[in-house]
């Protein structure tokens, strides 16, 4: 699992630096979600950065040396799986992301709904609603997209849980762009009328 995870993190950090997106087709329709977050990571980078020099000055142990580098490139690692690794509408699929460690793929003929929909969470990243059957793709405490399925779908987390779900909240840094290639996209694929 290890190994998986480690290729995951070089595959996203090469793809980071030639400015590709992993998965993604000419014609699929990127779905970033990390807009907010890569300010935050950039000033981490550089504070973990003018610390690895500062520390290099002070203290001549080679092994801090390495652990501050470490830290330096587990972030930018950090950074760039969220960057690489979007949710996207394909020509006939809508995949939900979160990093490296979770991707779900939902044919788009059995979207029925689509709306922008604000939703604040309190929480870890996935978070079921048993009561609606819903799973939320958290990110920043919050989602705002909601897709509603025809019928019910089997999740499974990187923790091992699954459950069916027939509602999905996510989390994308334009929504109303989000949710018109939703609807265009399973438009073009269904009757009309299927996904409002």
């Amino acid at each position: 699992m290890r190994r998986i995870a480690v290729r995951r993190w070089a595959a996203s950090l090469w793809a980071f630096l030639l400015r590709r997106r992993i998965g993604l087709g000419p014609d699929d329709v990127e779905l970033g979600y990390a807009r907010e977050q890569i300010p935050v990571m950039l000033i981490l980078t550089f504070v973990l950065a003018l610390e690895t020099a500062v520390v290099g000055l002070l203290v001549p142990w080679p092994i801090v040396h390495v652990l501050d580098v470490c830290a330096v490139l587990q972030v930018v690692v950090a950074l760039a799986v969220l960057v690489t690794r979007p949710h996207f509408v394909g020509r006939d699929r809508l995949v939900l992301r979160n990093g490296a460690r979770f991707e779900l793929e939902l044919p788009l003929t059995s979207i029925t709904a689509v709306s922008a929909t604000r939703k604040s969470h309190r929480g870890g990243t996935f978070q079921f609603q048993d009561d609606v059957a819903e799973l939320a793709i958290v990110v920043g405490g919050q989602t705002n997209v909601l897709v509603e399925l025809a019928e019910p779908v089997l999740v499974a987390l990187p923790n091992g849980t699954t459950r069916e779900v027939e509602q999905l909240r996510f989390r994308t840094d334009e929504p109303a762009r989000a949710v018109t290639a939703i609807r265009e996209a399973a438009n073009g694929l269904a009757a009309p009328g299927t996904a409002r």
